[in-house]
């Protein structure tokens, strides 16, 4: 009769169980990756103006609320081809420069309603008397390839002070070290 209450035998099993730690490493990684590819989306493949001198930019970028326009050439590819600037000359065929928003492509006149939105999303609160309306805090980058026709550029900073955009960056690359 002893035998009846004798609790049974247990086996414990001390040993770790990997796989579902290696299954979390896996979505960890995969998320990183692709947070990574989406902050990059902003940038364009473009040849910036070479600076001659370089203030270095200490502020922390990413914590501003900013918008990117690249103006950059087609690319030689589903047979559109540009002689002029594959021969690193000058292309002032306006049809052949393009305006980018976050990966989206914009016509001189469609990228005017596109910054009226940017400016939108952080208007200050106080009205500006001159121009009688509300500002925007947002920044504006405009990064425009060294060979891009100034009127481009020129039209871009237009419309952004029409759209109430006033903190204007133009990108360049810095001068490279002697």
């Amino acid at each position: 009769m002893a035998d009846k209450f004798k609790p049974p035998d247990v086996e414990e099993n001390v040993g770790c169980n990997l796989i579902p730690m290696i299954d979390i490493m896996f979505l960890l990684l995969l998320f990183f990756m692709l947070s990574a590819d989406m902050s990059q989306r902003d940038l364009e493949e473009v040849v910036l103006p070479q600076a001659d001198q370089v203030k270095e930019d200490t502020k922390v970028r990413g914590t501003e609320e900013q918008t990117t326009v690249n103006v950059f050439h087609r690319l030689a590819t589903g047979g559109f081809s540009c002689p002029v600037y594959s021969n690193a000359q000058d292309c002032r065929d306006l049809s052949h420069w393009l305006i980018a928003i976050r990966g989206k492509q914009f016509t001189t006149d469609t990228v005017k309603t596109q910054l009226q939105f940017e400016a939108n999303l952080s208007l200050e609160d106080t009205v500006d008397p001159a121009a009688g309306k509300k500002l925007s805090k947002r920044k504006l980058m405009i990064r425009a390839d060294q060979a891009a026709p100034y009127g481009y550029v020129q039209g871009l900073i237009q419309a952004a002070g029409e759209a109430g955009i006033y903190m204007i960056e133009v990108g360049a690359a810095a001068p490279p070290k002697p």
